[in-house]
């Protein structure tokens, strides 16, 4: 029982901290499923720990509700604030030294309006879901170590008519 214990408390902390990066730091969660399983794992986990100390969660069933009623309202959060994942249209620069590190147009849909946002980042790839993106100015940056590719993604290429 003890190992469960500590196997909750160390879920919670690693994803709660992922949870907070994403939020307040360059890092980006860039799958809106593994963002969702991220954070029903953080706020299940807390819930679990709080009805573990103060002896209110003991059975699973209660357990199992828990976990029922949190993924509904995750979903409800979900569905009311999510604006759309960044999305790569276009990849201006690859860094010559580190290939998974790139310069990246991208837009993003805006919820309930219509429009697109746009950035240009440098997008360094931790995980096939998690990019540390930063912004950049590209007319400042150093040639020697970027080389100009402009690889365009997200565009659908009709075939020619006859």
């Amino acid at each position: 029982m003890k190992n469960l214990h500590l196997t909750l408390y160390v879920l919670f902390v690693v994803t709660a901290a992922i949870v907070l990066l994403n939020r307040y730091t360059d890092f980006y969660i860039n799958d809106y499923r593994v963002h969702f399983f991220f954070l029903f794992c953080a706020v299940s986990s807390f819930i679990v720990i709080v009805g573990h100390l103060f002896k209110k969660l003991s059975s699973n069933q209660s357990i199992i509700f828990v976990f029922i009623i949190v993924g509904v309202l995750c979903f409800l959060k979900a569905f009311f604030t999510w604006e759309n994942d960044w999305k790569t249209q276009t990849v201006l620069y690859k860094n010559l030294e580190d290939k998974n590190k790139t310069v990246n147009f991208q837009m993003r849909g805006r919820r309930f309006s219509f429009g697109y946002k746009e950035r240009v980042v440098c997008v360094d790839k931790l995980a096939p879901f998690m990019d540390w993106t930063t912004d950049i100015d590209t007319l400042h940056i150093d040639k020697s170590k970027w080389e100009r590719i402009d690889l365009q993604l997200n565009e659908l290429e009709l075939p020619a008519q006859k």
